[in-house]
């Protein structure tokens, strides 16, 4: 049951901060909450106009790239860490995931100046339950899971259990994490500031340690095992 315990979230944004770091760039002009509002749409909905303006040699093409990489990260990383299943199931994952951050509910802000070439973008997010609903799922199922090995209900060699076992939590997974999805609900309004860097050419860089607070917040990662 070692391999099942893996298949967990984890209070790591990594994937998603892929996004941020490469779409530090030069925009028009000092909008601070226009650069925010670029990141948090490319991030979460895969929309690549607004981002466009913030990058020297911008292509739609370059900017779904790190979008979907970052999606990819965020799973391999959070969801289906370590365990091997097939491209078809990882594609799966991936575009639940992208639906699942198309849901997410956040409003950017009027940016504050607090010195020369530094703002602070306040995002008011309203976190969602559907990774916190899934984890409880997945716990409530390794249960089960386990309580069939212990009882021989899975038969054959110890390499065909195994891929039984495997199988069985790939897809009940994906489908607690869909159930989850359509579950969703969201807490009550809350505001994370985003610190964020104009340098005189107008490039812009978002605070890391910011950015991955924003992700656990309003993804409530923090709110579950790792």
């Amino acid at each position: 049951m070692k391999q099942y315990e893996r298949v967990k979230i984890r209070r790591a944004a990594a994937g998603l901060m892929l996004t941020v770091l490469l779409l530090t760039g030069c925009g028009r002009g000092a909008d601070a909450s226009g650069y925010v509002n670029a990141v948090l749409a490319l991030t979460f909905q895969g929309e690549t106009q607004a981002a466009m303006e913030y990058m020297e040699e911008p292509s739609k093409q370059q900017l779904m790239l790190i979008y979907q990489d970052s999606i990819d990260r965020f799973v391999a990383g959070n969801i289906t860490n370590e365990i091997q299943m097939s491209e078809l199931k990882t594609s799966q994952f991936g575009e639940l995931v992208s639906k699942i951050f198309m849901t997410m509910r956040y409003q950017v802000e009027e940016a504050k100046r607090t010195d020369k070439d530094t703002y602070e973008v306040p995002v008011e997010i309203q976190p969602s339950d559907v990774f916190v609903q899934y984890y409880d799922a997945l716990t409530e199922d390794s249960l089960k899971i386990a309580e069939k090995v212990e009882n021989g209900e899975y038969q054959g060699t110890e390499e065909e259990i195994n891929q039984q076992v495997l199988n069985d939590i790939v897809n009940h997974a994906y489908e607690l994490l869909d159930t989850a999805y359509l579950a969703t609900d969201y807490g009550e309004k809350q505001t994370v500031i985003l610190r964020v860097t104009v340098e005189k050419n107008n490039e812009y860089t978002i605070n890391e340690d910011d950015m991955d607070n924003l992700i656990v917040k309003i993804l409530r990662l923090d709110e579950i095992g790792g």
